[in-house]
């Protein structure tokens, strides 16, 4: 990559970082971009050379998010019921959990849940979109993502292994 990417690259970072703190102050419909270049120590210029707004920076992690969901995800036959996959993605949100939490308590969780369903629906294959079992995925997601971020705010005390084993359980019920 070169100079110019990489720098381009830490200053859409620096700007995340930096919003991502405002997200336990105030809403982030709230925050102007001369608080948010203050904060990260970015440049105005900076800030309009990547971004038009602070939505598209929101936009940027949640999509940064689903990047780095991808890049490590375990190739699995099994689809979105396996434990493998369940489990990998306890772990992947418990390593995440601060950058979760914040999307969640800046109210952009619509878009969080969205990402989980887009995966789930990655996951699943190919599946015609009139198939009335996609209504499964839309429900493994929803309550996938309910379960984390319960799991997340109460301070993760159980193992991801643990929630794995009981989100299947309870899915199984179903």
């Amino acid at each position: 990559m070169d100079k110019r990417k990489v720098a381009n690259q830490q200053v859409k970072d620096r700007l995340l970082a930096a919003l991502l703190e405002f997200a336990g102050e105030k809403d982030l419909s709230q925050v102007k971009v001369t608080e948010l270049v203050e904060r990260s120590g970015v440049a105005r210029a900076s800030f309009y050379r990547n971004f038009n707004s602070i939505e598209d920076i929101v936009e940027y992690g949640i999509q940064r998010m689903a990047d780095l969901y991808h890049e490590s995800k375990p190739a699995s036959g099994e689809g979105f019921r396996s434990r493998e996959m369940v489990l990998y993605k306890f772990r992947f949100y418990q390593k995440y959990a601060e950058i979760v939490l914040a999307f969640h308590r800046a109210h952009v969780s619509t878009s969080l849940l969205d990402i989980i369903t887009d995966c789930e629906i990655d996951e699943s294959g190919d599946m015609p979109a009139h198939s009335i079992a996609r209504y499964e995925l839309y429900y493994f997601a929803g309550a996938f993502y309910n379960m984390l971020i319960y799991w997340l705010e109460t301070g993760m005390r159980e193992t991801p292994e643990a929630m794995t084993d009981e989100f299947l359980r309870i899915a199984k019920r179903g």
